[in-house]
């Protein structure tokens, strides 16, 4: 696996983490701002200030004041133990809860104190929770006082049944809990920013009968309340879960993207590394017909190309540049293929004009590679490995960085191959003489920053001798 697939690995891990993590995060603080019980205080003596908060409203109200009620007579013990006819009034009451949020409020559940001695006769739709306190003793039941007397429930708390109305006692003191009916979906509010037409409150009712005297009709009065809810965020509701879905989207669309074009640039590479081992494979024949022509250098152009090659990445070369300069290497003496055998392979001292004829090499090289324009630079390796860094080589008489960079290397890559070769003309040279002509020629011969840089790769084995 290369370390750029490696790299693609950790990036594409470390966002996908992120995005998950983001997502954790986000629903765990849902679902703790969910089961968040809230409360809000009703007061009845100051309704505006206390019974409206940020999330909701709360109202309790007879309904039709002193008009819509009506006389219960009920037969009870005095303090005295005579029994006696007692007259109760009764009421309607409305209570109102409104949701001014734009999310529901779910599970809500309104506990009411008693204001007075008084009588819990029904309730629309959700059962009462009516706490009764008597000779120091709590008796709790939740109770739907509109069918137990037809469903026959047991009732634990003090009761009394008139007619065919359950009543249940309550004192000053006590208090009961509306719990709202889930059957006809009293239990939850629908949010502020519903459509035209739709609720966002619910109104239930209970009857309550308090004591009357002289035909008194004035309603009782609930002064305060507390109302106990949950408000409800809807995760497909948020706009950050949705910037989460379309990041990991986005996230798919890329890691789909990257593999596929991981999969073509792998095929690429392969079908590139074919190409380049047919051109490695034509080239080296071709340098072994050179090598069949001067057997004292056989494999000079390899290894020229190898050097060359480590040059170019110690140099800072890419992967890509490194084998485009070994190409090169392997070719900068096709010309000698035009040079009679018997000046490649002669023992003694060139004469003056054999040398010349031994210098057309480069010239050759020029021209047998003009066509060949798959490889940049390679006619410049060629025609000027033999330029000289002073400007007295050929065949141009080029100089410094006149040279290309490409036949600067090989110049130094060739030398050093030369000198540590066995050749018909000559022996091969020790490795101090070797390293002395290295540093005697830097600036001369050679591009001292390239020889600098070979002598670097001798001390530390890089380039062995």
């Amino acid at each position: 696996m290369s370390g750029e697939i490696r790299k693609q690995i950790r990036i594409f891990a470390i966002t996908l983490g992120a995005i998950v993590a983001c997502m954790v995060i986000l629903c765990i603080s849902v679902a703790q701002f969910n089961n968040q019980e809230r409360e809000l205080y009703y007061s009845a003596a100051n309704a505006e200030e206390d019974n409206t908060n940020k999330h909701c409203s709360v109202t309790i109200k007879p309904r039709g004041g002193s008009t819509d009620t009506w006389i219960k007579r009920v037969m009870e013990e005095n303090e005295d133990g005579i029994t006696e006819e007692v007259q109760y009034a009764g009421i309607i009451y409305d209570i109102m809860v409104t949701n001014q949020t734009d999310m529901t409020i779910k599970d809500w559940t309104l506990k009411i104190p008693v204001p007075q001695d008084s009588f819990l006769n029904n309730a629309w739709c959700g059962e009462l929770e009516i706490h009764q306190h008597e000779d120091g003793k709590d008796s709790v039941q939740a109770l739907d006082l509109r069918k137990c007397i037809e469903q026959e429930v047991e009732i634990y708390l003090k009761h009394a049944v008139v007619g065919t109305d359950l009543m249940i006692p309550v004192n000053k003191g006590d208090y009961f809990v509306y719990l709202p009916s889930v059957e006809v979906k009293e239990d939850f509010i629908n949010p502020s920013d519903l459509k035209e037409g739709e609720y966002q409150n619910k109104r239930v009712d209970f009857i309550a009968y308090h004591k009357t005297v002289n035909e008194d009709m004035t309603p009782m009065e609930f002064p305060n309340a507390v109302l106990y809810y949950h408000l409800h965020k809807e995760l497909l509701k948020l706009p950050t879960f949705w910037i989460l879905i379309t990041a990991f989207m986005i996230w798919c669309i890329c890691l789909l993207i990257v593999i596929i074009v991981n999969i073509k640039t792998r095929r690429l590479r392969e079908k590139m590394q074919g190409d380049a081992k047919i051109i490695e494979q034509a080239m080296s024949a071709f340098m072994g017909f050179i090598d069949a022509k001067d057997t004292t250098t056989n494999g000079h152009s390899m290894r020229v190309a190898k050097y060359a090659k480590k040059l170019a990445k110690r140099l800072g070369f890419s992967d890509e540049e490194c084998d485009r300069i070994y190409y090169i290497g392997l070719m900068h003496d096709c010309g000698k293929i035009g040079i009679p055998d018997a000046i490649l392979n002669k023992p003694d001292k060139l004469t003056e004009e054999e040398y010349e004829i031994i210098k057309t090499h480069t010239i050759q090289g020029n021209r047998i590679l003009k066509d060949f324009t798959s490889i940049e630079g390679i006619r410049d390796g060629a025609l000027y490995h033999h330029e000289r860094y002073d400007g007295k080589g050929y065949p141009q008489g080029l100089k410094g960085e006149e040279i290309p960079l490409i036949a600067r290397i090989i110049c130094v890559a060739d030398s050093f191959d030369v000198m540590n070769s066995e050749r018909c003309y000559q022996h091969k040279m020790t490795k101090e003489d070797i390293l002395e002509q290295l540093e005697i020629n830097k600036g001369a011969q050679f591009d001292p920053k390239i020889v600098d840089c070979f002598l670097a790769m001798i001390a530390d084995g890089t380039i062995e001798f």
